[in-house]
């Protein structure tokens, strides 16, 4: 159990498992106190994306070409990471009363971007995949006149399309298998 103590500390995980929680609550008081329906949502979706965002740092260490010529395989780690990336993001906004279908949904595809934004940024800039993505799709969904695509806007569409639960899924096993495989990128710290 020494390499996990070590593992969690060198990723800062315990730091930002605590701000990432602190702020899905505060999000989802937010929501729970509106009336309307689409500020629910969007609240839902932004705490997921803050938990998923504020993780994302943690999915790198402060050298990721030490995991590359480390004698520890560390794809399965890495897997395990970013599920339990996935798996407290969605638990802790679906706790506090927000839609699960969606919620789960959204963690799943929110933490494939973050994984690949890992892979392709580094751990300093991972977060701001999901969240970039998250606000374009809020703001094409609120902007629009018509429907845009439910690929592009997957995590403001309804629990009931499956396009949006395809491209979410889609993207969480892209992430998760990019990071797995690859590990973090060196650009970023």
């Amino acid at each position: 159990m020494r390499w996990l103590l070590l593992y969690v500390r060198s990723r800062r995980a315990a730091a930002s498992t605590g701000i990432a929680l602190v702020s899905a609550a505060a999000l989802g008081l937010l929501a729970a106190g509106s009336d309307a329906e689409i500020t629910r949502v969007v609240l839902a979706l932004f705490a997921v994306t803050v938990v998923v965002s504020v993780a994302a740092t943690s999915l790198a260490g402060p050298d990721p070409s030490l995991e590359r010529t480390a004698a520890l395989d560390w794809r399965p780690r890495r897997a395990v990471h970013a599920v339990t990336v996935c798996v407290v993001a969605a638990g802790s906004v679906a706790a506090l009363g927000m839609p699960a279908d969606v919620v789960v949904r959204n963690a799943i595809g929110l933490t494939g971007l973050a994984a690949l934004g890992v892979v392709v940024l580094g751990g300093g800039l991972a977060w701001c995949v999901p969240m970039v993505w998250t606000v374009v799709g809020v703001t094409a969904i609120l902007a629009a006149r018509t429907p845009p695509a439910p690929l592009l806007t997957w995590p403001v569409q309804p629990a009931h399309s499956g396009a949006a639960t395809v491209a979410a899924c889609v993207l969480g096993a892209v992430g998760l298998v990019a990071y797995a495989l690859a590990g973090p990128s060196a650009r970023s710290q």
